[in-house]
């Protein structure tokens, strides 16, 4: 029993660093994915350590100071995403608020009354859809009258993307950052008061064995969209199903880059994948946004049959004019285009 708990504590805690090399396989990647799960067993390790501790062995120490210092490093990295923004914060007043759902409908899912009936019981402004084919567009026509704009680009792929929204909106762009099969859209709008606003609805590649075998697809798109609000100078908000976790090094980079806020931070983890088993959940679907945008809300929604759970969030445009950033540091504007060039070499080495 004590050499299990030993084997099993270094295991443990090794790959829990496996996320902080620059490896983009997926698996090294996974780890990140599972950090709230691991960090869970860490714990009960840790309690077997204390249970089963031997004064006199110098391996069962080891473990158990190696343990506790990967279940801190754990936490340091978490903590930032826990509940607490309204503790240290009070709510702000909304007003003229934009809700949205985003959502990934799981192509190969046929309930579609299940997602029509939670649209039409909240009533969002926005509804960005993701992994929508034709039959997807045809079974969500019934929902077209709630909302004044339009967009679709149906894929068999599982790369479809669809937007509707009651705003107004100026125009909107249609992108293809690596791969000629995966789009994403780029939405310029107003809200209810004249504000104008840029709206991202993204879903770039997971890594992982059925799919892509690196993040460096991934990661490439993430950073291309990130040049891309930073470059338009317009209040943003970018949303969809990421295939990253918040907490991760890409995603952090994102933040960095475009110069947006993670939406989760202080409000919650809000895990929406996989929908089962619930306790392997993690935060897939996410939302960025500039500083004149407020986030007021963050959940999920009900089951619609998906392997994602509904995202969904209210936000205020504060002001139209924006704060621009500074520029980026040329060692790091290096390295955002080392990755997106290693994106688009990968496209050649994995399709």
């Amino acid at each position: 029993m004590n050499i299990l708990l030993i084997i099993l504590s270094f295991l443990f805690s090794i790959v829990s660093y496996f996320p902080a090399f620059r490896i983009s396989h997926w698996t090294f990647r996974m780890f990140d994915y599972i950090r709230i799960q691991i960090l869970v067993i860490q714990i009960l390790l840790l309690i077997g350590l204390v249970v089963y501790y031997q004064e006199d062995a110098t391996l069962f120490l080891t473990a158990l100071i190696f343990l506790s210092i990967t279940i801190f490093y754990q936490i340091c990295i978490i903590f930032p995403y826990l509940p607490t923004y309204n503790i240290f914060k009070k709510p702000s007043q909304a007003n003229n608020t934009i809700s949205v759902i985003s959502v990934n409908v799981l192509q190969s899912n046929t309930d579609y009354e299940r997602l029509i009936k939670l649209v039409k019981e909240v009533q969002p402004d926005i509804l960005l859809t993701l992994e929508t084919n034709k039959a997807w567009e045809e079974a969500l026509e019934v929902l077209e009258d709630d909302f004044s704009f339009v967009y679709k680009i149906p894929k068999e792929n599982r790369y479809g993307i669809h937007f509707y929204t009651k705003l107004k909106v100026e125009h909107i762009d249609e992108h293809y950052f690596i791969a000629d099969d995966r789009p994403a859209l780029e939405a310029h709008m107003f809200d209810n008061d004249g504000n104008d606003f840029v709206f991202w609805g993204i879903h770039p590649p997971p890594p992982a064995p059925q799919e892509k075998p690196t993040a460096r697809q991934k990661d490439a798109e993430l950073l291309k969209v990130a040049k891309l609000v930073r470059d338009l100078k317009s209040p943003s908000i970018v949303t969809g199903d990421f295939n990253n976790v918040c907490w991760s090094r890409s995603a952090r980079l994102f933040a960095k880059v475009s110069g947006l806020q993670d939406s989760r931070l202080g409000k919650g983890i809000h895990a929406t994948f996989p929908v089962r088993p619930s306790f392997m959940r993690f935060p897939l679907d996410l939302l960025f946004s500039s500083e004149e945008i407020q986030v007021h809300n963050i959940k999920t929604l009900s089951d619609i049959g998906s392997d994602h759970l509904p995202f969904y969030c209210e936000f205020t445009v504060v002001k139209s004019s924006f704060s621009e950033a500074e520029k980026l540091e040329s060692e790091l504007k290096e390295k955002v285009d080392d990755i997106i060039d290693e994106g688009h070499v990968a496209v050649e080495e994995e399709e």
